[in-house]
């Protein structure tokens, strides 16, 4: 055998040895992605079942709270009225402070509800063409002796003349608009402006609701959507809330068919826009 056929079969001998490495280490390797694979879909599983539980509990949880809050607020209720017996300014006051807290315990048991709700697919979703006008009327007829009481005006930016509808479904759209103008009028301060605009953009509407109020601090702006989020500074001004409202708007919005973004500068005041659908677009 000459030195060169001698040569040549050593490095056949070395390759093939390379291969046979190779091959092995890509079967570990395969062997290690499967059981990770197995790791990550079990602990997904887990995950899901702990979500499930989780929800399950919240829902419990909130149910049982509901029936004795109302029950609290039913008898307050009476006893404000006099149905029980005449009270003094003292008591009145007292027992108003009582009352207000159990409002905002029940909204908070409400909005939890509702969150779990939609989270888990429970919310039903019937969607019809109406004109968003007409439904924001209602919500501002609810909302707006809130804003009388601290002179906050509330300003339409045009005469929405010739609007088409808006196919949405209108349980859920009007929880939407409810939450965003609620959360203008809160952190408004007294005596500011909240500017409300609809306008055709394609084949959607874009709503949007301007306030002058408190803004958000700018390194906080990625959490605003986030359930139980409530910014510092709104902290400070209203100690109040679930932080589920903007949640809530979000994940509702989305499912109409919309996206819904915001505009805002500490101090100065947040514009909240978001879009809806003229005709069907969601799968």
């Amino acid at each position: 055998m000459s030195e060169n056929e001698s040569e040549l079969e050593q490095k056949i001998r070395e390759r093939t040895a390379e291969l046979k490495s190779l091959l092995v280490d890509q079967e570990k390797s395969a062997r290690m992605l499967v059981r990770r694979d197995l790791e990550l879909t079990r602990a997904n599983e887990k995950l899901q079942e702990l979500d499930s539980v989780k929800s399950d509990f919240i829902s419990v949880v909130a149910h049982q709270l509901r029936t004795p809050l109302s029950g609290v607020k039913w008898t307050l209720s009476m006893l404000l009225s006099g149905d029980m017996g005449e009270l003094n300014n003292e008591q009145k006051t007292f027992l108003m402070k009582i009352y207000e807290s159990n409002a905002r315990m029940i909204t908070l048991v409400n909005d939890m509800l509702v969150a779990d709700r939609i989270q888990s697919g429970r919310v039903h979703y019937g969607f019809k063409h109406l004109d968003i006008i007409d439904l924001m009327h209602n919500v501002l007829f609810e909302i707006a002796p809130t804003a009388s009481k601290r002179n906050i005006s509330i300003i339409y930016k045009n005469k929405f003349e010739n609007l088409p509808q808006a196919y949405v479904d209108p349980e859920t759209m009007r929880a939407v608009l409810q939450n965003l103008l609620e959360n203008a009028i809160k952190y408004t301060i007294d005596g500011g402006k909240i500017y409300i605009d609809v306008k055709q953009d394609g084949e959607y509407l874009l709503v949007s609701i301007a306030d002058s109020g408190i803004g958000i601090p700018e390194d906080q702006k990625g959490e605003v959507f986030s359930k139980f989020f409530r910014a510092r500074n709104a902290l400070k001004k209203e100690t109040d809330g679930s932080g589920l409202g903007l949640y809530i708007a979000k994940t509702v919005v989305e499912k109409n068919g919309g996206k819904i973004w915001f505009e805002t500068e500490e101090g100065k005041g947040t514009t909240f826009y978001f879009t809806v659908p003229l005709q069907s677009n969601v799968g």
